[in-house]
């Protein structure tokens, strides 16, 4: 029977978490239109070359399209954090130890529920890019590659971002992970192909960020401009590191006061 209560507990939460994100959904959102505008300003920008041999039959718009993954969990990573603050604010948590509640799954409901709607945006993402042209070598596998590269990646930003909002007791700490992750983005790979960079030490740099295996590894699965081998290490690298993010987000929760 406490087995029983514990489990229903914790589909409320869970359910409790994605209603309250449904119902302020700024951060995904944020993190939605941070994405479209990427995707239209580099290619009106830089798009004029993406007839070179480089790009492959995609063109520039397919080269270009994983940084809207990205950036979209990067828009709406904080949200996990930000739900958690506002509950340990509140007092929620304090009255939740009345219920059956374990207190991993207070961590674990407001992390699934960013990583969901991290999810169903990068779907209207992907169906936004097959209206404009954007190629998928492997058809609808292509599209379960993404997602499932995109999963990794969001669940890697929510975790770590909510551990690090437990450990600080502030909200505005949630964005620290995100703020860590976007001067990657200039050290990799997203806006010219690794034969265009004539930098030495930048292309040397890329070798060692895990955003350009992301990257390589969603245009592999687009418009087969990159290697497989980016794929594979892609969820390697990402499947650790998700691993590890819940992890932290799950010990800094004994640090929550109440």
């Amino acid at each position: 029977m406490r087995r029983h209560n514990m489990n229903s507990a914790s589909v409320i939460l869970i359910k409790r978490g994605i209603v309250k994100l449904l119902k302020q959904p700024s951060a995904p959102l944020t993190g939605f239109g941070m994405s479209l505008f990427f995707l239209l300003v580099y290619n009106a920008g830089i798009g004029g070359i993406g007839d070179m041999e480089a790009f492959g039959t995609g063109g520039y718009l397919s080269f270009v399209f994983p940084i809207t993954i990205i950036s979209l969990a990067m828009g709406s990573s904080s949200g996990a954090g930000q739900t958690l603050n506002a509950d340990m604010q509140s007092g929620y948590f304090k009255r939740l130890y009345l219920s059956p509640a374990p207190r991993w799954i207070l961590v674990i409901s407001p992390i699934l529920a960013d990583t969901v709607s991290s999810l169903f945006f990068t779907v209207l993402l992907i169906a936004i890019g097959a209206l404009f042209g954007v190629s998928f070598q492997f058809g609808f596998v292509s599209v379960l590659g993404i997602l499932l590269l995109s999963f990794l990646w969001s669940l890697t930003l929510c975790g770590f971002s909510a551990g690090v909002m437990l450990r600080t007791g502030k909200y505005q700490s949630a964005a620290i992970i995100t703020n860590a992750v976007f001067p990657l983005l200039f050290l990799s790979t997203t806006f010219l192909p690794r034969e265009l960079i004539k930098s030495g030490w930048l292309l040397a740099v890329s070798w060692g960020n895990p955003v350009t295996y992301i990257l390589e590894g969603n245009r592999y699965l687009l418009a087969g401009t990159s290697s497989p081998q980016f794929f594979i290490i892609a969820l390697i690298i990402f499947v650790l590191t998700s691993v590890l993010s819940v992890a932290f987000a799950l010990s800094s929760a004994k640090r929550i006061k109440i």
